[in-house]
C-alpha cells in the first residue's frame, strides 16, 4: 500500500461528487476552527494565536482527535495582521477572539461616489477608515499594511499541506478566494446590517447601483485569483436574505448574486456557497443557479431541502453541531443517521455540521469522533 493510498481514495470522495458520479461513500468533514483547536489543546487564544507553531500544533492534535477526509483544522489564522492594522472590522475582545462590529464607514451620501468606483473609494476613504495604521501612516500605511500580510502568510505556508499529507486528508477542494454577494458585501463591510435596510427603503436605487458596482468589482477579484487543487472553489458566505422580504431579496439581492455566480463558473471556479441561517422561504430561487456549485445549508429543513433543491448541486452539512455539544453519543449518532436518510440518497451530499465549532466547548470530542465512524459506515453506497 503506497502512502498516499488513503490520501487518493479520500481525494476520490470529492472528485467523483463534482463530476456527478456517486462516490463509494459520503464524504466526511468537520469544521474546528483554530481558536477552538487552540482551547481544546489548553492553549490560550489570546496569546497563542499569534504563534504560529501552538497554531500548527493544535491543528495537528484535531487531526488525531478526528479522523475526517478533510483537516479538521487549518493551521492559519490573520489576527496578527488585524491587531497590527488595527482593522475596525475584527477587533479582540477582552479573552482575544476577534469579533466583527456593525459599523457603517459609508455615509448615505457617499453611495454615488462609491458607485462610480468603489476600487478608489475602498482604497482612498473606506480602508483609512476602518485601519487604525491609515491614519496613523496615510503614507506607508498601504504598504506595511501588504508587508504584515506577505509576512504572516509565509509564517503559515505549507502547513496545511504537510499535515494534509501526514494524515492522509484530503486536499481536492482548495478555497481560492473569499468574497460575498454584492449586497452583503455593502451590508457587512460599508453600511452594516440595520443601515442597509434603511437605505432599501429611502435609496432603492442608490442601493441597486451600488450592488452592480460592487458586481463588478468582484468580478475583477475573480480574474486575478490563482486556482489551486483539482477543485478550485470560491467561498460565499450569505447574510441578509433570511432577514429580508421576498420581494425585497428578489428585486436588490438576487439579480446581482446570481450574475456572481455566473461569473464566478465561467472563470473556471465552483462557487462554495454558504446559506446561512433559514432559507426555506427562498428554496425556489436557489435552483436558479447554473451548477456545479457546493451548497451549504445552516438552518434550513432537511427535508425540504431534499424535496425543493436540484441534486445536480452538491449538498453539505445540515447536521445540527449544537447536538454535538449538548447530547448524548446515542443521540448524535441517531440524528446523523437521520440526516444520512434525509439528504443523502442523491449520492450527491458531503456531510458536515451546520455550524463550525469556534470555541473549544462547541464539541465534546466523544461525540464528533462516534458521528464520524457512524457517517463513514452508514454513509457507503
Amino acid at each position: 500500500m503506497s502512502d498516499n493510498t488513503l490520501k487518493n481514495e479520500r481525494d476520490q470522495l470529492f472528485t467523483d461528487l463534482m463530476k456527478g458520479i456517486k462516490p463509494k461513500r459520503v464524504p466526511v468533514t468537520a469544521g474546528i476552527s483554530i481558536e477552538a483547536a487552540l482551547e481544546k489543546v489548553g492553549y490560550s487564544v489570546k496569546r497563542d494565536q499569534y504563534s504560529p507553531q501552538k497554531c500548527y500544533e493544535a491543528a495537528e492534535e484535531m487531526a488525531r482527535r478526528f479522523d475526517t477526509d478533510t483537516l479538521p483544522t487549518v493551521p492559519s489564522t490573520q489576527a496578527a495582521v488585524f491587531r497590527y492594522i488595527d482593522q475596525k472590522f475584527m477587533q479582540p475582545g477582552a479573552d482575544g477572539f476577534f469579533q466583527h462590529p456593525n459599523i457603517a464607514p459609508l455615509e448615505t451620501e457617499e453611495y454615488p461616489e462609491f458607485s462610480k468606483d468603489p476600487f478608489e473609494f475602498i482604497v482612498n476613504k473606506i480602508q483609512p477608515r476602518v485601519f487604525g495604521i491609515l491614519q496613523e501612516e496615510p503614507v506607508l500605511g498601504h504598504l506595511k499594511i501588504k508587508i504584515a500580510r506577505d509576512v504572516v502568510a509565509s509564517k503559515f505556508a505549507g502547513m496545511g499541506v504537510k499535515l494534509a499529507e501526514q494524515y492522509q486528508r484530503s486536499t481536492a477542494q482548495t478555497t481560492c478566494n473569499l468574497l460575498w454577494a454584492p449586497f452583503d458585501f455593502i451590508a457587512d463591510y460599508i453600511r452594516s446590517f440595520s443601515t442597509i435596510m434603511i437605505d432599501v427603503k429611502r435609496n432603492p436605487q442608490w442601493v441597486l447601483d451600488a450592488c452592480e458596482a460592487v458586481l463588478q468589482y468582484e468580478i475583477e477579484q475573480i480574474k486575478i485569483t490563482p486556482k489551486r487543487g483539482a477543485i478550485p472553489t470560491i467561498s460565499y458566505p450569505l447574510h441578509m436574505a433570511p432577514f429580508m422580504k421576498t420581494k425585497d431579496v428578489e428585486k436588490f439581492w438576487w439579480p446581482t448574486f446570481k450574475k456572481l455566480m455566473i461569473a464566478t463558473q465561467e472563470a473556471g471556479f465552483i462557487p462554495a456557497i454558504h446559506y446561512e441561517q433559514n432559507w426555506d422561504p427562498h428554496l425556489d430561487l436557489i435552483n436558479d443557479i447554473p451548477t456545479p456549485a457546493i451548497i451549504t445549508f445552516e438552518a434550513s429543513d432537511q427535508k425540504l431541502v431534499a424535496q425543493k433543491v436540484s441534486t445536480n448541486f452538491v449538498w453539505r452539512s445540515m447536521y445540527p453541531a449544537v447536538l454535538l455539544k449538548t447530547g448524548t453519543k446515542q443521540q448524535c449518532i441517531d440524528e446523523a443517521k437521520r440526516t444520512l436518510d434525509n439528504v443523502a440518497g442523491g449520492g450527491n451530499y458531503i456531510f458536515s455540521t451546520n455550524k463550525g465549532a469556534i470555541r473549544g466547548s462547541d464539541v465534546k470530542d466523544e461525540n464528533l469522533q462516534a458521528v464520524i465512524e457512524f457517517v463513514k459506515e452508514y454513509g457507503k453506497y
